[in-house]
């Protein structure tokens, strides 16, 4: 699992199902689709039609993002008639984000992805394999001219400038009028087609999710890696812009302005242009600057760290758990095998989990298996030491980590779990995909504990439990910025952006002005009980006094010091396994 996209021939490759066989072709042309049968069908036959010399190194696969949906049956019928189609079902999460799949299913050598409502001018596909076949190691990412519906070319590009929501304003380049124009390179394009050889794909960040976000974000990445961003001028496309019915897929602000917060942070850009076009675009009132600060806790969750999180559900149709909104968007919730024990069902979750993020190249997991609602978790640093599994503390002493003891308590809820990549290849060999094989497994191991709890032991997995950074680990600080004014009775506080007014009590002042980044929380209590001659420092008064004053946005938010969260080794032994287990 080291390489992210492996070789076409790599025997330990995993694949999502599909009952059609598309074969290995030099180019794949692959789209991912919500509820847009017509569209796939009309982009699949305008190329057989008109791009015939290119068809026999051709295949198609088909991402369906709504397996489910009134369009599933027919899109999957496909494979029936058209040669080397492919359909493959996608549900886990929902989103523009899904074509990342496209490249990492794709078994061919160059992936042309495009939208499924989207046409190629005749010939474009013969022109992309020659650009290949004279850029063998090419890095660069392909483009092309947007066609008006006169089929004249018309955009060649985006401008890097805001408007509407959308970062990537049309732009047209004079060099496409020229007769004999060569690939040239632009600032960005949309994403109604880009090609690139399938090992130069840089991937998306696995957290995005909703509608958009994508523009120059997918540009900047081939960028920093080395590559270039080109308009083919033969590469041209037409899209259905127009939707008459409606769009069937969602398409909120939260979804878009969370992923731009998570793809800038990832190529260092500035979020401030982020924050400032959409105040402009919503207003500065408190329900869009509500919405940015619900974006930016769900970009900045802890388990954000993690490329895919699960939630082993109970019973279908059961309690799922209600995650809080700061992560639920994450959680993928498996709810496998109905009907089966409550061991059945863990086995056969934990290799859903797993197949999951090894298809899709996730460097590691976090699985919630029969555990409470995912609020704040300790997560340690994940590059040392090496581990392969990970037991995490949900709670602020870390009191869960004494179940993993021989002996312990069986009364604990399930401890989160991540899962390295190191560690895929061995738990898909052992953890069995048939019931026949599971329930062999269950009479061997008795759980899927009992076997974690072998492997263990006899060295085959690292496992690593994370606790509660110490007491001293938040030392809260005033956001810069503040106009902060002396009143008779506490302080007035501005802030700039957004434009808001607080004025504080007393008690809430003194707490504020001790918020230096220095002093630590406890410092803080005690330094307010001296100030008001209290008994007792007064701890949990000032914990959440903090807690306001972050969630007003006059304190910064709470750092994660990785620093401070101790990793310890783990012997999770059969005692270990059986305490969870009773």
């Amino acid at each position: 699992m080291a390489d992210p996209l492996r070789k076409q021939d790599d025997p330990d490759r995993v694949f999502l199902a599909s009952a059609g066989d598309a074969g290995y072709r030099r180019l794949c042309v692959g789209m991912a689709t919500y509820d847009d049968f017509d569209g796939v069908w009309f982009t699949i036959q305008a190329i057989g039609m008109y791009q015939a010399e290119v068809l026999e190194d051709v295949s198609f696969l088909v991402i369906d993002n709504h397996p489910e949906g009134a369009a599933a049956p027919a899109l999957r019928a496909l494979e029936g008639w058209l040669p080397r189609y492919r359909y493959v079902p996608f549900g886990g999460y929902h989103g523009t984000a899904v074509r990342d799949l496209v490249f990492r299913e794709a078994r061919a050598d160059i992936v042309c992805c495009v939208d499924s409502h989207v046409l190629l001018r005749a010939g474009a596909l013969a022109h992309l394999l020659a650009w290949f076949s004279a850029h063998p190691g090419s890095r660069d990412l392909l483009q092309g001219p947007l066609l008006h519906d006169d089929l004249k070319p018309g955009a060649t590009h985006m401008e890097p400038a805001w408007g509407a929501g959308m970062f990537g304003q049309w732009g047209r380049d004079p060099r496409i009028d020229e007769p004999d124009c060569e690939p040239f390179e632009i600032p960005m394009q949309g994403l109604g087609v880009f090609a690139c050889r399938r090992d130069a794909w840089p991937g998306l960040n696995p957290r995005l999710r909703g509608f958009g976000g994508e523009e120059g974000y997918v540009q900047e990445k081939f960028r920093q890696r080395g590559g270039r961003v080109l308009c083919h001028p033969q590469l041209g496309w037409l899209h259905r812009f127009p939707r008459p019915a409606g769009v069937s897929y969602p398409n909120i602000w939260e979804d878009r302005v969370r992923n731009y917060y998570i793809g800038w942070s990832e190529i260092g850009w500035d979020l401030a242009a982020v924050r400032s076009h959409f105040r402009e675009l919503l207003g500065s009132g408190l329900e869009a600057d509500g919405l940015l600060e619900r974006a930016r806790q769900q970009a900045e969750h802890p388990m954000n760290v993690f490329d895919g999180v699960f939630c082993l559900a109970g019973e279908v149709g059961g309690d799922s758990h209600a995650h809080p909104p700061e992560i639920s968007w994450r959680i993928e919730h498996l709810v496998p095998g109905q009907g089966l024990g409550r061991e059945h069902r863990r086995l056969a979750g934990w290799r859903e989990a797993v197949v999951a993020a090894a298809r899709r190249c996730y460097r590691h997991l976090l699985l919630l298996d029969a555990c409470p609602p995912a609020g704040r978790v300790n997560v340690p640093p994940l590059s040392e030491p090496e581990w392969d599994l990970c037991l995490l503390s949900a709670s602020d002493d870390g009191d869960e980590i004494l179940a993993l003891g021989p002996g312990g308590p069986g009364a604990r809820p399930g401890l989160p779990v991540a899962v390295h990549e190191r560690a895929y290849k061995q738990l898909l060999s052992d953890l069995p995909a048939d019931e026949a094989g599971q329930a062999g497994f269950l009479t061997t191991w008795g759980s899927v504990d009992g076997y974690l709890a072998q492997k263990v032991a006899d060295g085959t997995f690292t496992a690593v439990a994370a606790c509660p950074p110490g007491p001293d680990a938040d030392r809260p600080e005033r956001v810069p910025g503040l106009e902060v004014v002396q009143l008779a009775a506490g302080l007035m506080v501005r802030q700039a952006e957004p434009q808001r007014v607080h004025q504080l009590n007393n008690t809430a002042s003194a707490v504020f002005e001790l918020c230096d980044g220095r002093r630590t929380v406890a410092a803080i209590a005690g330094a307010v009980a001296g100030a008001f001659a209290l008994d007792a420092p007064p701890r949990a008064e000032v914990a959440a006094c903090v807690a306001g004053l972050r969630q007003a946005g006059v304190l910064a938010g709470r750092v994660p010091d990785p620093a401070a969260t101790r990793v310890m080794n783990v012997q999770y032994t059969d005692e270990t396994a059986e305490s969870r287990r009773r």
